[in-house]
Formats: structure tokens, C-alpha cells, sequence
């Protein structure tokens, strides 16, 4: 029988054959993904994606910011993908695609100024795994490097379906392959890791309560 996580690891192989919307069907949420990290990430600077699936945010940071980026992830159908997305934009130079579990991640991979991810944790079984995960990010964060963590929250959800629902709205729900963080909870990881949060943005909120 397949593990929870050989589950997960076949349905992102799937995905693959969604080309640009391999990531996710909800392209809006891409955007706004994608311009917060426009915004904040300092150009011509040097980026690791973690999770990277079709490579298509890492692409556009090369492009439109002039990083020079690594991008890794567990699910070989979307390297594939990721790799021709990027030599088919001619950026083969600026991007390199890896496999990577980030359960295991391996410190040969270097320190790395800037580091996201997408969606990415929530694919973890526990959160005990989560965590986990995300002091193995850190390591690989050189003396004031950043972490952008986009990932998705059980406080945000229930705080828009308490509003959807008197609305008849349709509630939103969590996908049967993540498990949502809670934001107490990752607070606390600051007092258990080398790092300082600087900042919460709730940038689809708004959107999530329209549709």
C-alpha cells in the first residue's frame, strides 16, 4: 500500500501534465503569489524555490528581476517540465533545476541569500515534519538572509469562511494532500530557531472571500 506520501509525490507527477497550471488550477492565487515576491525579492539578487513544481515563479523572478536562481523538488515529471519552461525562455543560463526532497535537504546545496516557498510545507504529513523542514531551510540561509514562506493557514480559512457561510457561500476547504499550518503554532518556532519574523501578509484574503 502506498504511503501518504508516495500519494502526494504521484499526484504532483500527475500535475506535470498541466503544464502552466501544474501548480494550481487557481492562476489568480499564482499572481498575487508571484507579485509578492516581485515585490520584496531585491533584484539581480540570487534565489533558492524550494518546491518549485513547473519552475514558473523562479522564470519570472530571472526575468523580470534578473536573479540568478536554483530551483528544487521532489517530483521528476515537473523538473522535466521546469527545465524545458526555462530553456524555451532562453534562461538556462540564469536557472538550474534539482531533484530535492525537502525532507532530506543536503547542505551541499550551498547557502542561499533568498529562499521561498510555495504551497510547499503543507505537503508534509505533520506538522513535527514541517517544522523539521523548516529549520533544514534555514541552514540554508546565510548572516541576514530571508525566508519567504507562502503557504497556506487554517486561521485565514475558517476567518473567511465565517464570512462566506452567512453569505451562502460555498466554505473553502483543505485539500486532501495538505495540512494547513496554524499561525500560534509557527510563532513559536522563533523561539526554537536562529531567526526573526518580520512580517505577516495577508494578501489573499480579499480575494478568497469574493470568489
Amino acid at each position: 500500500m502506498a504511503t501518504h506520501q508516495g500519494k502526494v509525490l504521484k499526484f504532483w507527477n500527475d500535475r506535470a501534465r498541466f503544464g502552466q497550471n501544474a501548480g494550481t488550477n487557481d492562476f489568480m492565487l499564482k499572481i498575487l503569489e508571484e507579485r509578492v515576491l516581485l515585490e520584496h525579492i531585491p533584484e539581480g539578487s540570487e534565489v533558492l524555490d524550494i518546491g518549485c513544481g513547473n519552475g514558473s515563479t523562479l522564470i519570472r523572478l530571472v526575468k523580470e528581476k534578473r536573479c540568478q536562481g536554483v530551483g528544487l523538488d521532489y517530483a521528476e515529471n515537473l523538473l522535466e517540465l521546469a527545465n524545458k519552461n526555462a530553456i524555451e525562455q532562453g534562461l538556462q543560463k540564469n536557472i538550474s533545476f534539482r531533484k530535492q526532497d525537502i525532507r532530506n535537504l543536503r547542505s551541499e546545496l550551498g547557502t542561499h541569500q533568498n529562499i521561498f516557498t510555495q504551497r510547499c510545507l503543507i505537503n508534509l504529513e505533520s506538522l513535527e515534519e514541517q517544522e523539521k523542514a523548516f529549520g533544514s531551510i534555514l541552514h540554508l540561509l546565510p548572516s541576514g538572509g530571508r525566508y519567504y514562506m507562502i503557504e497556506a493557514f487554517n486561521d485565514g480559512n475558517q476567518a473567511l469562511n465565517d464570512l462566506r457561510q452567512p453569505l451562502g457561500l460555498e466554505l473553502m476547504t483543505t485539500p486532501w494532500h495538505n495540512l494547513f499550518f496554524n499561525l500560534g503554532e509557527v510563532y513559536q518556532w522563533e523561539k526554537r530557531h536562529p531567526v526573526k519574523l518580520q512580517t505577516v501578509i495577508h494578501f489573499a484574503s480579499t480575494f478568497y472571500f469574493l470568489i
